[in-house]
């Protein structure tokens, strides 16, 4: 046995991918299609070892069990953590089986949720430690206190409803806007199109979500948007660590959705929180979607209605702040970039 050589796969090539695919497929592991570098080690020509980068997501790791023992998780950690530095990035997690939590805890990383099959660990600054400081200027003592997690891509009325229902049900409604970028309207339109549609509705606060609340570290498959087995696994983690810190920090005590009928991922995630909030003392309540020509409002509908200018309906689904957005000239960019885009986010 030789020590395992480090190198990078290139997925572009398909005996290199076949090959990951492969080696991942004996740890009962895939090659996610969020993945956009991947190393592995090498004795000879042959794998013993992997990991791969999503953003600042460590996944997909396995090392052989007769090369265990070699610290070879600990060389795989720090490659990937000498990548992010280089691009000025100093925080990482990891995203695991619970099998593997004392491996990575042992080279430095922090346990923060997961669940039966899935576990996710951080490491580095910036973290959990200081989310929860900023949310606790935004503690309102003594009051009943609900929130909804909303993307809006963009700001509807349909958003505008459920806003206006949820509000009304609490004393303090917190909204945590999905910072993702990756949808079409950027996170910081996204945030401002909220604002600016909710700005009359004085018990709302509007709060970044940063890394903790359905992100790609929390909850990868939503943005990948294909519904499998891992849906409830991923879903099931994200709800964890929402009950685990935010919700305590702000005595969260409702949490509120629409109605969800066209989209399986969000749907499921539906019917995760409606198991597992309860649980925690969080009331998960359902209301239905706004509708308009007998279709619930969707952000998909308003994106393909700009995509075949048909503002006519736009007026029928959209506030008038967001409408005023649109004709602005970073609108027009942002409208341009859907209607040239195959995306349907």
């Amino acid at each position: 046995m030789e020590w395992p050589i480090l190198r990078d796969i290139d997925l572009s090539i398909p005996d290199e991918r076949l090959q990951l695919e492969e080696f991942l497929k004996a740890f009962d592991l895939a090659l996610d299609e969020d993945i956009q570098e991947s190393i592995g080690l090498f004795d000879g020509n042959t794998m013993v070892g992997t990991c791969s980068l999503s953003g600042k997501v460590m996944k997909g790791f396995a090392v052989r069990e007769d090369y265990r023992g070699l610290n070879l998780t600990s060389t795989l950690v720090s490659e990937m953590i000498r990548r992010l530095s280089l691009r000025g990035i100093y925080k990482s997690f990891i995203f695991t089986k619970p099998e593997n939590r004392e491996i990575f805890e042992n080279v430095g990383y922090k346990y923060l949720a997961g669940g039966e099959k899935v576990i996710l660990l951080e490491h580095g600054i910036n973290g959990i430690d200081d989310y929860i400081e900023v949310l606790k200027k935004h503690r309102s003592e003594g009051t009943i206190n609900g929130c909804i997690v909303m993307n809006c891509n963009p700001f509807t009325l349909g958003h505008r409803y459920l806003i206006e229902r949820s509000s009304s049900m609490c004393e303090k409604l917190y909204i945590f806007v999905v910072r993702e970028d990756r949808s079409l309207f950027p996170f910081h339109v996204r945030k401002k199109l909220i604002e600016y549609g909710t700005s009359d509705i004085k018990n709302v606060e509007i709060i970044d979500g940063g890394d903790y609340i359905i992100s790609s570290a929390t909850f990868p498959g939503y943005f990948i948007r294909k519904q499998n087995e891992r849906i409830f696994s991923e879903a099931s983690l994200d709800i964890d660590l929402f009950t685990k810190y935010v919700a305590q920090v702000l005595n969260i005590k409702k949490r509120f959705v629409g109605t969800e009928p066209y989209d399986p991922v969000t749907l499921t995630y539906n019917k995760v929180m409606a198991k597992n909030l309860p649980e925690h003392g969080i009331e998960f309540i359902e209301i239905p979607r706004f509708e308009v020509d007998g279709k619930a409002i969707s952000a998909s509908r308003v994106r393909e209605d700009i995509r075949k200018g048909d503002f006519e309906d736009l007026k029928k689904l959209l506030p008038q702040t967001t409408l005023d957005f649109l004709n602005t000239g970073e609108g027009k960019i942002i409208m341009e970039k859907i209607k040239n885009s195959s995306s349907p986010h």
